[in-house]
């Protein structure tokens, strides 16, 4: 029999289907005859949509379909879709200087210290400007290692910190380090332990009475004289940085319990590595704070942002403690487009943004009434397993049995794709795909979570009969 490629399956699959609009069958025919099906697009929908145009928290595709998005750029859309006082920006410093290379501009040295003050840490900072989150990261871990001379990076099962050949190691996702093999670097020197994912505790433990086992786990570890991590009978410490998720975003939109970000920064404080966050998806006040590590009240060594920060245009952000940089010598990082004028000009006008329209408060607001709605979902719903939520940070865990905790990844899959046909996008994910995440502009407003969750609360009973969830 001859090969089929993916490919070839994907453009049988959407040219035998009845449901596609023709516009959008077009537009995946010319995807995948002519781009490759290794992105993400048939990973979130089995017929996905084209999308050709966005307003606010809403988007269309190319036969003009309206849709409430709740996909948001995978949260890098958080002003919402088609802000006229960007554009404008945009275009007023194309005119005046669109790019010239990686150095200073005056709109390059304005985001700097604006970040400098708007991320969590009261210590002197410095910042390297990027363009993706993936950047970022890898930028952050070459920091921690020059600066420490130490080779050992701690990260998260179910963490998503990048898909270069840099950070893939850090990435949790087995799905992704199979398209890396054979390549050893992968994961070189790279540790991983659970997340704090209370619902399903690897250690069968049940939050509060656990004590936080998830970090003692750590310590336990990092205090034995047998791994690679270290010896503290000998002041070995090989350990140089622990990079995590305040939230952990790919995975479901997991919120780990406050304490969690509290203990690891003591456990990085007991033997001496550096605390990062990565914030890329979780920041930029997605939960009614600037950055999520504030609801923990506790300051990382090295901050990420990305995303969100340049409002449609690509643009991340490593801000560290000062020292990390300054024994730099200059040639140790460059690229072509980092810290571009336009980027950062559009940056600014993002955090202007942030304080015009008093985004924080009103997504505080917004967050008050979501928790209501998807706490009455949840009790409509014996499908529904969990759900956490903060803000507009939210995810929701389906599950065949509450009891067994069986997850649901058939039923989920099927929510997902009726929910686009009702007009609504959302994300499965999740430790075994049966987790939806939502990730809607912070524009959103109370009658959107309406809207939202009427599509949800009709399809979702509707699907429990199906699958004889009772």
């Amino acid at each position: 029999m001859e090969k089929k490629y993916p490919y070839q399956q994907l453009l049988e699959r959407v040219n035998n289907s009845s449901d596609i609009t023709p516009k959008n069958k077009a537009g995946l025919n010319d995807f995948l005859k002519n781009e490759h099906p290794g992105d993400v697009l048939f990973t979130k929908w089995t017929e996905p949509p084209i999308i050709e145009k966005g307003k606010c928290a809403r988007v269309w595709d190319v036969d003009g379909k309206e849709y409430i998005d709740c996909i948001g750029g995978f949260s890098s859309m958080n002003i919402g879709h088609g802000d006229e006082r960007v554009a404008k920006v945009i275009y007023d410093q194309y005119i005046k200087l669109s790019h010239w290379f990686d150095f200073p501009t005056p709109e390059r040295l304005k985001l700097v210290k604006r970040l400098i003050d708007i991320t969590p840490g009261d210590y002197k900072k410095k910042v390297r400007l990027a363009l993706s989150g993936s950047d970022a990261v890898e930028i952050a871990i070459r920091t921690a290692r020059n600066y420490t001379k130490k080779t050992h990076i701690i990260s998260f099962y179910g963490a998503y910190h990048g898909q270069n050949i840099a950070t893939i190691g850090i990435t949790g996702a087995g799905s992704m380090h199979r398209w890396y093999n054979p390549i050893p670097a992968a994961d070189h020197c790279i540790e991983r332990f659970p997340y704090a994912y209370c619902y399903r505790c690897v250690y069968g433990k049940e939050y509060p009475g656990c004590d936080m086992h998830c970090v003692k786990a750590i310590d336990m570890i990092m205090s034995s004289t047998q791994t690679s991590l270290g010896n503290p009978y000998t002041k070995i410490n090989n350990v140089a940085a622990m990079i995590v998720e305040p939230m952990q975003s790919s995975s479901g939109y997991i919120v780990p319990p406050r304490e969690f970000l509290v203990e690891l920064r003591k456990l990085a404080d007991k033997y001496g590595f550096m605390l990062i966050f990565d914030e890329i998806q979780a920041g930029m006040g997605r939960t009614g704070k600037m950055f999520a590590a504030e609801h923990s009240g506790v300051a990382p060594d090295i901050t990420i942002i990305g995303k969100a920060l340049g409002g449609g245009v690509p643009m991340s952000a490593i801000v560290a403690r000062a020292e990390y940089f300054d024994e730099m010598t200059p040639g140790y990082i460059v690229s072509t487009y980092a810290g571009y004028a336009l980027g950062c000009a559009a940056s600014n006008k993002v955090l202007d943004i942030f304080e015009e329209d008093d985004l924080l408060n009103k997504v505080t607001e917004t967050g008050k009434h979501l928790e209501k709605v998807i706490e009455d979902y949840k009790n409509r719903h014996p499908v529904v397993g969990t759900y956490s939520q903060i803000g507009v940070y939210f995810g929701i865990e389906y599950v065949m049995d509450r009891k067994t905790k069986e997850p649901a990844p058939a039923f989920t899959m099927e929510l997902v794709d009726t929910l686009r046909t009702e007009g609504l996008l959302a994300q499965m994910n999740g430790y075994h795909n049966n987790r939806i995440s939502f990730v809607p502009p912070l524009v959103i407003t109370k009658k959107d979570v309406d809207d939202i969750f009427a599509i949800m609360n009709r399809i979702t009973e509707k699907l429990e009969k199906k699958y004889n969830i009772i």
